[in-house]
């Protein structure tokens, strides 16, 4: 988790990031529940005020993209938001 946190800081996951992430992804069959814990994290910090912001949706994109998380990954309420 704190690998994740370091890399989605900024919202921008750099080469050297990305090549972090892979080696997580293939050394560790648990990566994926951890990945999704991160990415129900992101979105309760999200939810936490009431608006989804463009950037918001934009890191929450980039987080689902760079941790290769497929639709049925994602929380339930970010499946819905996403839908519309």
């Amino acid at each position: 988790m704190a690998l994740l946190e370091r890399i989605f800081a900024d919202g921008i996951v750099e080469v050297e990031e990305r090549a972090a992430l892979e080696r997580v992804g293939h050394e560790r069959s648990e990566s994926r529940a951890v990945f999704q814990r991160f990415l129900a994290k992101k979105w309760g910090e999200v939810l936490a005020d009431g608006v989804i912001t463009s950037q918001e949706r934009l890191l929450l994109h980039r987080i689902v993209e760079a941790l290769g998380l497929e639709r049925e990954d994602l929380p339930e309420q970010l499946r819905l938001a996403w839908r519309s």
